[in-house]
């Protein structure tokens, strides 16, 4: 984790696609950008977030009293945001009759409430916190639009939520978009490309910038390949770690299995789909977490758990240990 900046008071960092924030619950959910950091930097504190799918630009403070200064400047609109996405649709041509400033900005406006049943999804709701995102097109492609993001209120999931609202998804989008748009991509499109603010100390203006370079078009980016398990990796490692048995498993859309336990402890990955899985942490508060293909999930012999298989189903290799 090399800043791209860094003073007494600030770390400016770049965060990859897939890695966390902050830590997660769960041993699995450790590692993120805010351990590593700190394991450089001790005195380094979280100040905001990008969702673990999104890249980009992110600041952290070093020590408390910047941590509270730059909370400040978040809490009062000084911090200025900007993304870049690829959606699906022609963006433009459905949105023309949406108005324009004279830069060619639009705006969607949306109150944004958690849907607590299958969180952590969030959806456009009156009930919701007032939630406003302005965007412009920089590129239209047959099948998808690049475009230019500005969120002006900060509400979790917001960008990937206001898009997938008026019809245009973000590609790669495992929580918003239909298994049709996030195959499109082998990540999700949003990438925090500028952050600019006033030092808060100095009050010296601090602009940053992380480029990329996606388009409209087919294959829209280049992108790192992801390692991939076979069966019989996962199976040889299952084994080696004193599970008896491992096989596979497919659950049918929206299958809901209520709480039940099993006389055997169970280590899986999954493979295709997704599920939710509800159960109660170490401390004793209820948790409950959105698994897609490439997580792995463990549990011991009588825990009690619930499961909530998607849209899709869900099919996973699951190892016993009886």
């Amino acid at each position: 984790m090399t800043p791209l900046y860094e003073d007494e008071h600030l770390l400016v960092l770049e965060k990859p696609s897939g890695l966390l924030s902050v830590p997660g619950r769960g041993a699995d959910k450790q590692d993120c950008l805010a351990s590593r950091v700190q394991a450089l930097y001790p005195e380094a504190l979280v100040v905001h977030r990008l969702d673990q799918d999104t890249s980009g630009l992110l600041v952290m403070a070093r020590g408390i009293e910047a941590q509270r200064r730059m909370s400040r400047l978040f809490e009062t609109r000084q911090v200025h945001k900007r993304y870049v996405a690829v959606v699906a649709g022609q963006m433009a041509l459905t949105q023309q009759a949406v108005s324009t400033d004279d830069t060619g900005w639009r705006t969607i406006d949306g109150s944004i409430l958690l849907d607590w049943e299958r969180r952590p999804l969030h959806i456009v709701h009156p009930d919701g916190k007032p939630s406003c995102s302005r965007w412009r097109v920089l590129q239209s492609g047959t099948d998808a639009t690049l475009v230019e993001l500005e969120p002006v209120t900060g509400r979790t999931h917001q960008l990937r939520v206001h898009l997938q609202s008026v019809g245009h998804p973000i590609l790669g989008d495992a929580l918003y978009a239909p298994a049709s748009v996030r195959a499109l991509c082998p990540r999700l499109m949003l990438h925090a490309q500028s952050l600019e603010f006033p030092h808060p100390f100095t009050e010296a203006n601090m602009a940053f910038a992380s480029p990329i370079q996606w388009t409209a078009d087919a294959p829209y980016g280049v992108f790192n390949e992801v390692p991939t398990m076979s069966f019989e990796a996962f199976k040889q490692q299952a084994l080696a770690e004193g599970f008896d048995e491992v096989l596979e498993r497919h659950w049918e859309p929206n299958t809901v299995v209520e709480t039940h336990t099993h006389p055997f402890a169970v280590k899986a990955r999954v493979t295709a789909g997704q599920l939710w899985l509800s159960g109660t942490a170490a401390d004793g508060t209820a948790q409950k977490r959105y698994l897609t293909p490439g997580d792995e999930f463990s549990l011991k012999r009588d825990e009690p758990h619930a499961e909530h298989y998607g849209p899709e189903g869900a099919t996973y290799w699951v190892a016993r240990k009886n």
